[in-house]
């Protein structure tokens, strides 16, 4: 959806105002406040703001550099990607890949719960306050973040969101490096499963860009990970080496967690150098949980592959039978019984948490805030 409170939050995503600080203040026009565009945003006081976009009709227009952006009311989001690139583009941007991702509008579980409820709860978004989720993907996350009266808006650089996000949250085509918001524009954010996607210098771009989108006061929610492991991580590593076995037995399909990380850039060399990269941006990280998966590696990488790949081709009732016909890339959502033992499954993988999450270890949960509120 496109409310008049997003409205009134976007801004050229390339184009910065001639005012700042005095270190950052610039002489008025277009040439001279955005040529230097990467050292005025990562200002010390916080870079200057974004122009305003003025709405003209169906489209948004830039008052500094002209550019003109359509707003798609009818689909339901806005288009604020960048004419020009700022990077490369994720495998996420392809429609064809999507599909094979099979994602519903079901509500999270399993390790996808883990990752929702550690966000909810570090975040401490309140009742009214509007989240917003920075690589939103088909925007199942965000629908779940808009839980108990708050609010959730989504970004994205790829338009294949489920048709309940399109009703329900205010929806953002652009680019995580050069985000289309004004200054303190929203209290809360998140990022889930993103920052692994981007090289060195998107990852320090996505946090500044953050810092400034989220203002003084802000918290700024990821999961994403180090390049480094335990020795509980052994035992996911060996459980993976099964599963890829089984896979090339066709008993269960290794196909989705492989698509899943398949462009993953891995620039986070270590806790130290992620933290490192927060303070370039003026961030600090205020708290760490890390993810040990012993019991997620057992229920879902391994046994729910074998049950979906059970399912697929008929369980029992059919399995003396032809295979089901393809359905496109569809998956339906599961059942109400279906859904009661995957909440229940959720329970045991926040063991995982629990129990381990103060073993470090490469994937993590973080909140970050301005260093000043360290």
């Amino acid at each position: 959806m496109i409310s008049e409170s997003l409205l009134l939050t976007l801004a050229c995503p390339v184009c910065l105002e001639s005012a700042g600080c005095a270190a950052c203040t610039r002489p008025a026009g277009h040439a001279a406040s955005c040529a230097d565009y990467p050292a005025r945003v990562a200002c010390a006081c916080g870079g200057p703001d974004k122009p305003r976009l003025v709405r003209e009709g169906e489209v948004l227009a830039c008052p500094c550099c002209g550019a003109r952006y359509p707003v798609a009311a009818e689909k339901g989001w806005v288009d604020l990607v960048p004419r020009d690139a700022v990077g490369e583009v994720t495998q996420y941007a392809d429609h064809e890949f999507h599909e094979r991702l099979h994602v519903t509008e079901a509500e999270p579980v399993l390790s996808a719960r883990v990752k929702a409820d550690m966000m909810r709860r570090m975040l401490e978004a309140a009742p009214g306050e509007t989240v917003l989720d920075l690589g939103c993907g088909a925007g199942k996350m965000a629908l779940y973040a808009r839980q108990g009266g708050r609010r959730a808006a989504g970004l994205d650089v790829a338009p294949f969101f489920l048709d309940r996000a399109r009703r329900d949250v205010d929806l953002v085509l652009g680019d995580l490096r050069r985000l289309p918001f004004r200054k303190g524009s929203f209290p809360r954010a998140y990022s889930l499963d993103v920052l692994e996607h981007l090289d060195e210098r998107g990852v320090r771009e996505v946090l500044l860009e953050a810092r400034r989108t989220l203002g003084p006061a802000g918290r700024l929610f990821v999961y994403t990970h180090a390049m480094e492991s335990s020795r509980l991580a052994a035992f996911q590593r060996g459980v993976n080496r099964l599963a890829r076995r089984l896979g090339r037995a066709g008993l269960i399909d290794h196909e989705r967690e492989a698509l899943r990380k398949s462009d993953h850039r891995n620039a986070i060399r270590s806790h130290e150098h992620f933290e490192e990269l927060c303070a370039g941006a003026g961030l600090a990280v205020a708290e760490r949980r890390y993810y040990n998966v012993v019991f997620k590696a057992v229920v879902e990488d391994l046994g729910l592959r074998l049950f979906e790949q059970w399912r697929r081709r008929g369980g029992h009732a059919r399995a003396a039978g032809p295979p089901p016909e393809p359905d496109g890339g569809a998956e339906k959502a599961p059942s109400r019984l279906l859904l009661a033992l995957a909440r229940g499954l959720t329970w045991l993988l926040k063991l995982d948490v629990v129990l381990f999450g103060g073993v470090r270890t490469g994937p993590f949960f973080g909140l970050l805030v301005p260093r000043g509120r360290a």
